[in-house]
């Protein structure tokens, strides 16, 4: 039996995992190994398909983590066009981001006017200088706790107490030297006396706690921190709204109209100017519902009335009691 290949489909497959036709050859080690005279016959084939045996295509297939269809199709304009880009210099970005995440570039492009396309571009730059900024904070914060020390020693006049005080802040200003030194951004690398004080990555950590000090050093409004929701990201870094009071006042904090923001059916550009006065609070609201596809809405709609009535079902007392569990 044999599965159609396309030679350009094997081609643009090969480029994007960026390997040679013998580095896709290693990558078929094992019993089925697929030879290098073989994927070059492929490749050569004047044919629109190399008729391959179904061993060779399942092989193929498996390694560049596609199906034999996708094997068997010509490749589509937008991957021709990335690997015209590639040749170039340029990389695709594969990952996907909450909405939340997608509607803040969209909020820094309507806001800021820069374009996405630049908030990527420049996000490694950006949080260099973060990443190198908390260090820099972190190192004041140790300096004025060291001469806050010193001066406490002086006031002591060596009595025991105030020695013992002085101390343990040397030896915690010590730990978080050496933290700094190896940029140990999200403190895990912290003595245990600091969590034997109370200190829980799951709530702070320096680096996150640089950032909303640094917001509200500059003043930045359309920065919100989300704290009761805990991290963003796995490493500790906030949860954040961008324009949030600006969303806030577009929606009229109606969920179904902040939906369509995070889905993207609308974006602030798209609102009619006539329905962006304070008078216009319906009206907007409702034209910005109305962009979310009708089936999407009824689901929402399904789902919301669903958990109401489950809420409905669950019997709250009226009234608590005022003292403990006295019968």
């Amino acid at each position: 039996m044999t599965i159609p290949i396309h030679p350009e489909a094997l081609k643009a497959q090969r480029s994007r995992k960026r390997w040679t036709q013998e580095e896709l050859c290693e990558a078929t080690s094992g019993p089925n190994k697929v030879s290098l005279p073989t994927i070059k016959r492929i490749e050569s084939t004047k044919e629109d398909f190399y008729p391959a045996q179904d061993r060779v295509a399942l092989t193929l297939a498996k390694v560049l983590g596609v199906s034999t269809e996708e094997l068997g199709k010509e490749p589509t304009e937008r991957a021709q066009l990335e690997e015209s880009l590639r040749k170039v210099g340029y990389r695709p970005l594969r990952t996907m981001i909450d909405a939340e995440t997608a509607l803040a570039f969209n909020m820094v492009q309507d806001i800021y006017g820069i374009p996405i396309r630049s908030q990527i571009e420049m996000a490694p730059l950006f949080m260099t200088l973060l990443a190198e900024g908390s260090l820099a904070w972190r190192r004041e914060r140790v300096k004025a706790i060291e001469e806050a020390s010193e001066a406490l020693q002086g006031l002591g006049g060596g009595h025991s107490s105030y020695v013992y005080t002085a101390w343990r802040i040397d030896a915690g200003t010590a730990a978080e030297r050496k933290s700094i030194e190896k940029k140990d951004f999200f403190g895990i690398d912290v003595s245990e006396e600091a969590f034997d004080c109370g200190y829980d990555r799951s709530q702070n950590n320096p680096f996150a706690d640089y950032l909303q000090d640094f917001a509200k050093e500059v003043g930045a409004k359309n920065i919100r921190f989300d704290a009761d929701f805990g991290w963003k990201t796995s490493e500790g870094l906030p949860n954040y709204r961008i324009g949030a009071e600006i969303i806030d006042h577009l929606t009229d904090d109606d969920p179904d109209a902040e939906y369509a923001l995070l889905r993207g059916h609308v974006r602030m550009k798209d609102i009619p100017e006539e329905l962006m006065g304070d008078k216009k609070k319906e009206e907007r609201v409702a034209w910005m519902i109305a962009q979310i596809p009708e089936e999407e809405l009824a689901v929402r709609k399904a789902e919301r009335d669903s958990l109401m009535s489950l809420l409905d079902t669950i019997d709250l007392p009226t009234t608590f009691p005022k003292g403990g569990n006295d019968d």
